[in-house]
């Protein structure tokens, strides 16, 4: 039977009294430690105020989260869909300034990849789960449970890879961007059905290696990549704002961008089949020339 952590932690804390009393001095127990107390030694008040105030712009994202789902309950779909983009629009600019800022040095006793990751997948995953059930994006019965079970579940294995992104900022697989595209099968008015299929098809994707772009890092077609991610969010906001209205332009702009995404995947996913085929062929050739000598 494992050890209650109660227990535990009082075990290592005799061990730790033990070890001073011993030793006759501190230097083998570990000192109780804030984040707030810690910083980078070499940056000024203003450095380290200016990296507090970046996190605390991260940690606005799960606020954000807390206002989607309290929309999702009382049955607001256009203001849970607002609040899911503003969860984007904070995840999408926070990276980028965290590493302009160098916070994990100016603030090392937090860190801000493991603070979005946690609000990342609240964000990402959970909160649009519940809205997919609440709205009828799946059935909403035990089998529609089951769906959004295996959605969970293959977002969390996605979220914990450690080969989640590739040197060219691209994704490993699907990233469990659930929060487009739950309310983009909302807004098309996709059938239960076929929002239960795309689901699990795209909760399989994330145990791949099917690539998938980084909308604001990937360099890889990039300027239609652009035009594709604006067009594909742009959609999703326009229907956000316009609900329960359906206008036909923000249907095009909605269908545009998921057909660009879905073409671009593949474009990407044949043109690192053949770059691995042809560094193996050139891998053969170098032996072969090798071994004649």
């Amino acid at each position: 039977m494992p050890t209650p952590p109660a227990r535990c932690w009082a075990r290592d804390a005799d061990a730790a009294r033990a070890d001073y009393g011993r030793s006759g001095s501190t230097d083998r127990v570990s000192s109780v430690t804030s984040p707030f107390r810690q910083s980078g030694t070499e940056y000024t008040t203003g450095q380290i105020r200016s990296a507090w105030l970046l996190h605390g712009f991260t940690a606005l994202g799960i606020v954000a989260a807390m206002l989607a789902l309290r929309d999702v309950l009382v049955d607001r779909p256009g203001p849970a869909i607002a609040w899911l983009l503003i969860t984007l629009l904070i995840d999408g600019v926070d990276g980028p300034i965290a590493r302009a800022l160098e916070v994990e040095k100016r603030v090392p006793g937090l860190d801000g990849f493991l603070l979005d990751l946690i609000i990342d997948y609240v964000t990402c995953v959970i909160v649009p789960a519940c809205f997919m059930y609440q709205f009828g994006v799946v059935p909403q019965n035990n089998f529609g449970i089951a769906v959004l079970c295996v959605m969970v579940f293959t977002s969390a294995i996605w979220f914990a890879r450690k080969d989640m992104m590739t040197e060219e900022n691209w994704f490993r697989g699907f990233p469990a961007a659930w929060n487009i595209v739950g309310p983009l099968l909302f807004l098309l008015e996709a059938r239960q059905s076929v929002g239960a299929v795309i689901t699990l098809v795209l909760s399989a994707l994330c145990l791949s290696n099917m690539p998938y772009p980084h909308i604001a890092r990937a360099r890889f077609l990039r300027p239609y990549t652009i035009v594709g991610a604006t067009c594909w969010i742009g959609g999703v906001a326009v229907g956000a704002v316009t609900y329960p209205h359906d206008y036909e332009f923000m249907r095009v702009m909605l269908y545009v961008g998921s057909a660009y995404f879905i073409v671009l995947a593949a474009i990407r996913w044949v043109h690192d089949i053949r770059a691995r085929e042809a560094a193996v062929a050139a891998a053969t050739s170098e032996s072969s020339t090798a071994e004649a000598r």
